[in-house]
């Protein structure tokens, strides 16, 4: 099986920083041991390569966690940037022991000549500029280079001490002229929104400068705000998400075609649905693109499905029946509908549904991990009438809440309009995409049966072009 979602061997991958040259994508990201009893606290960077988001080879450790007296006992989120010749890592140093109870973060520097074997230059590190700013929230460098003002810029996450104590998330704007000392300015984007802005990222398109970052308060999702400006002022879109709430700390990569959002998908707490979500997980990657009116939109990497060559019939019928049902047309008024499929699927496949509904329509569910004796599963479920897209298990009893925040994404659902979903499943992960447009991915623990369905939920739907494909 083709592990399209990667993690180390043993261990989990957090917060990647995708860096491109000469054909290779170069992933760096944090390792989490997972255990400090065996490995030592503190987490270093290793980092991964891939030249179609397919296939990977691992490279192992990048960037060694110092020792407990060194600013960099976590190897915390940064950025890789090249300069003559030279790459350039910035990095966060986070060291819960130098300043018991205060959490200092810094901002640190290393060098390498192959993007293999880094240097530390422990000269260039520095803490918060400005007493405006919180030092246990200086983190995540992000540097660029700006061809207009001949300088490069760094995008921090950071927090002011003033305001109130839950939305003091600020992104804040340095400046240099040599990679080595930096200037502060005005931040760049102060909403008054997050509690912080974690993991910045920053590009443009055409005449639209994008800022990507990860919210760091209640919901935990990958976000973006657009500007014509470097400086803004920024626009918050309509929908300003790239996925939902199993897709964080995500960063985007160009090849100088297309550009890719890489980020992680939590495990969960005892490897259950109920758990918990988890710091750290596989890596998940979309590609992304403009609409004609500056927004983002997500879909599957060009070429990732083309794994599957192998084409299964997809035949339904009810729960404890034989008869084979014609999804052409599926009537549920005043009451619900859910077909389960005749064959079980392996650990690795892609689900391919076309479908319409008539006007109140109340749910129309594409079903996954269908258990045929229990009528239990899991379902990406679209709802016309709030226009959003969820995940969640079906049926959707107390007992089987999967945590408070819903995993979802808006889109707005027109009856009669044809829908396109692809979902990719492996292992306990699944990657839904809507449309080429919208991207939410999701962990499923308890039910594994590899069994898919329909569900339609009072109103009418069909669904054509149903197929599953697994690897040959």
């Amino acid at each position: 099986m083709t592990k399209l979602f990667y993690k180390p061997e043993n261990f989990w991958a957090a917060d990647p920083i995708p860096y491109y040259e000469n054909g290779v994508f170069h992933i760096f990201y944090l390792l989490d041991y997972r255990n400090q009893e065996k490995y030592g606290e503190g987490t270093p960077w290793f980092k991964v390569t891939t030249k179609d988001f397919i296939h990977f080879e691992d490279h192992g450790e990048m960037l060694k966690r110092g020792t407990s007296k060194e600013y960099d006992m976590y190897v915390f989120t940064g950025s890789v940037i090249k300069y003559k010749n030279k790459y350039h890592i910035f990095y966060t140093g986070h060291n819960t022991k130098m300043d018991p109870g205060n959490y200092l973060q810094a901002i640190m520097h290393a060098v390498s000549d192959d993007l293999e074997h880094w240097e530390k230059i422990k000269e260039d590190t520095f803490v918060a500029l400005n007493d405006e700013y919180e030092i246990r929230d200086w983190r995540d460098p992000y540097v660029f280079f700006d061809d207009k003002d001949q300088c490069f810029y760094m995008l921090l996450s950071t927090r002011k001490k003033s305001n109130d104590i839950q939305r003091r998330g600020t992104t804040a704007l340095l400046k240099s002229t040599d990679l080595s000392k930096w200037e502060l300015l005005d931040p760049i984007y102060e909403p008054h929104l997050y509690y912080a802005h974690e993991c910045p990222d920053f590009f443009k398109i055409g005449k639209w400068y994008y800022q990507v970052f990860s919210e760091f308060s209640y919901y935990n999702v990958t976000r973006y705000v657009m500007s014509k400006s470097i400086y803004g002022p920024w626009t918050k879109p309509k929908d300003d998400r790239f996925d939902g709430r199993a897709f964080y700390a995500a960063k985007t990569v160009t090849d100088g075609k297309n550009r890719y959002i890489i980020g992680w998908n939590p495990t969960k707490q005892g490897l259950k649905d109920k758990g918990l979500w988890e710091w750290g997980g596989n890596l998940v990657a979309h590609q992304i693109y403009q609409r004609k009116d500056g927004t983002l939109a997500c879909k599957m990497i060009d070429g990732l499905d083309l794994i599957f060559k192998k084409n299964r019939e997809v035949k339904f019928h009810k729960y404890n029946q034989k008869e084979i049902i014609d999804t052409n047309n599926i009537s549920s008024i005043g009451k619900l509908i859910s077909l389960v499929s005749k064959d079980q699927y392996s650990d690795s496949f892609e689900y391919c549904v076309k479908f319409k509904f008539k006007k109140n329509t109340s749910r129309i569910g594409i079903l996954l991990n269908v258990c045929e004796d229990s009528d239990n599963s899991y379902g990406f479920f679209f709802e016309p009438k709030n226009n959003r897209v969820i995940f969640e298990k079906f049926p959707n009893f107390p007992q089987h809440s999967m945590n408070a925040i819903l995993v979802e994404r808006p889109i707005k659902l027109t009856a009669g309009k044809e829908i396109k979903v692809k979902i990719i499943v492996q292992d306990t992960i699944a990657v839904c995409y809507v449309n080429d447009e919208i991207a939410l991915n999701t962990r499923m623990y308890d039910f594994r049966t590899h069994k898919v369905g329909l569900v339609v939920d009072d109103g009418v739907a069909s669904f054509k072009e149903i197929v599953v494909k697994e690897e040959e």
